[in-house]
């Protein structure tokens, strides 16, 4: 897989809509979220997709309706899950204030079993690290400095995730597409939202949505046979843009995950180092 690749040239989308024509989608959406039992409901916050804001908001802005109808799918599918397991691989690039730019790759192997166990093993740039989450806690341990924590974590998957992220500044991969009114968020920030049909990437066949505002570019294909999602890119519209791209790979729907793949034992040889705290905590 090719992480520099440009992004994949758009053919003509289907006629767009205004925003009021899909408020009765919406609706819907939003009813089905408050009955459902999604095992990973209830994230406060999208990390990518919050920091994509735009400034003027997007009740003005033009959606199609073929889109919103995809997204609402894929949250519906992720929603009836009882637990899961995939492979995410990343690349990202970004620049900070003073013009410095850097970037990293990771592969990330993903176990969830709602609604509280997670377990993930990264292998990237920064080194190579593993995530148990059981419910009440969460252990991190570090395999090239051979250090480790264990932290009182939240009892579901989600607050977890939101305490983590706050508490520690630890982001899990690609958490945004697991939130349950996807679609809204994507809606409120991005002012306008395409849909393409038949579009293959990896060999696999796909639909892709296309959201931007002035500041950001946001593309995302979900397999079509599946409902799930394959590829995510986020991209700055300016030439000094952030790059964010995650493809995923080896999806497993309702794998049998015993506990044992949740619980963290620290090895003998490794030492105990308190994970940093953000500085406004």
């Amino acid at each position: 897989m090719n992480f520099n690749s440009h992004l994949t040239s758009s053919p003509k989308p289907n006629k767009p809509v205004n925003h009021r024509e899909i408020s009765y989608i919406k609706r819907i959406q939003k009813k089905k979220n408050m009955i459902k039992n999604y095992f990973l409901a209830g994230i406060p916050m999208l990390y990518l997709i919050a920091s994509c804001n735009s400034t003027s908001g997007s009740q003005d802005g033009v959606y199609d309706t073929r889109a919103v109808e995809s997204l609402d799918k894929m949250s519906e599918v992720i929603g009836m899950l009882d637990a899961c397991s995939f492979t995410l691989s990343t690349y990202a690039y970004e620049r900070d204030d003073t013009g410095q730019v850097s970037s990293y790759s990771n592969e990330n192997d993903v176990y969830m079993r709602g609604p509280d166990k997670m377990h993930i093993r990264v292998v990237g740039t920064k080194g190579e690290f593993g995530y148990w989450y059981n419910g009440s806690k969460l252990a991190f341990h570090d395999y090239k400095k051979n250090i480790y924590d264990i932290v009182d974590a939240p009892e579901r998957i989600m607050e977890a995730i939101d305490f983590l992220h706050e508490k520690y500044g630890i982001d899990f991969p690609a958490s945004d597409l697991f939130y349950p009114s996807i679609t809204d968020d994507i809606l409120e920030h991005f002012n306008s939202v395409l849909y393409f049909d038949n579009i293959t990437i990896d060999e696999v066949s796909c639909v892709l949505i296309e959201a931007t505002n002035e500041k950001t570019m946001l593309q995302l294909w979900i397999e079509k046979d599946s409902n799930l999602p394959h590829k995510i890119l986020l991209v700055g519209q300016s030439d000094e843009g952030n790059y964010y791209e995650g493809v995923f790979a080896n999806w497993r729907v309702d794998p049998k995950l015993p506990d044992i793949l949740f619980e963290y034992s620290p090895p003998s040889n490794t030492t105990r180092v308190h994970i940093k705290q953000n500085s406004k905590n």
